[in-house]
């Protein structure tokens, strides 16, 4: 590594560093929900509509790349916030379907609102040019963390 990239990187190291305690707090943290927790009820919401009767734990499990005893750790805790129910599947009572309650519905529509105002003013306050450079720039960088994941 020559002496420009060190230096940028230690710049980018710290940035990214502090960019996650100034970008606030995760709106799913108001809640009482860990993130982990957030990603399965975002998973719900992305997955099943409102036909569905729900998600298999070995589906959210491969999904989520997560054991399904994790999987069954977090389902526990969501369903005690009434974030989520367990249901039987109508095919195989023996199989356990997962989904998202009503309460979560609204709780999550309200907070992904919340976040689109926060992100639209970080727009307004770059512009809009600087802000397609941003998002060029943080697509780029998005891509060059995928593939050094697969290395």
């Amino acid at each position: 590594m020559n002496e420009f990239s060190e230096k940028h990187a230690q710049e980018l190291l710290r940035i990214f560093s502090q960019f996650k305690r100034s970008a606030g707090q995760h709106p799913y943290s108001k809640l009482g929900i860990k993130p982990s927790e957030f990603m399965l009820l975002h998973l719900l919401l992305e997955r099943c509509d409102d036909t569905s009767v729900g998600m298999r734990v070995t589906e959210i499990s491969e999904k989520l790349q997560i054991t399904p005893s994790g999987v069954t750790h977090t389902i526990n805790s969501l369903e005690n916030g009434g974030f989520i129910e367990r249901l039987s599947d109508p095919k195989d009572r023996r199989i356990v379907l997962v989904r998202a309650t009503d309460k979560s519905k609204e709780i999550t529509k309200h907070l992904y609102a919340e976040r689109v105002q926060f992100i639209e003013g970080l727009v307004t306050y770059l512009g809009e040019q600087d802000s397609k450079e941003f998002i060029r720039l943080f697509s780029k960088a998005l891509e060059y963390f995928k593939e050094s994941r697969k290395k």
